[in-house]
């Protein structure tokens, strides 16, 4: 997506913004829409063809607390 052509579809229909989509204590995906809010690391990829999405932290730290919280996929 970075590159501007989305991996599912093939789109270049692609947009980006910095602290664009989180999820929600729900589960529920937010996306910002210009409303001022809390900062975080991390840039969301989304393309407006599929809807496919991606989102990207940016502080390798928090990338570093992944490594030793998160569970690693086989």
């Amino acid at each position: 997506m970075k590159n501007g052509k989305c991996p599912k579809c093939d789109s270049t229909n692609i947009f980006k913004q910095d602290r664009g989509a989180w999820m929600g204590e729900n589960g529920g995906l937010y996306v910002q829409t210009g409303f001022a809010t809390k900062a975080s690391d991390f840039e969301s990829y989304i393309c407006v063809d599929c809807g496919y999405f991606e989102n990207y932290i940016m502080d390798k730290g928090k990338l570093q607390e992944v490594q030793k919280k998160w569970t690693k996929v086989p």
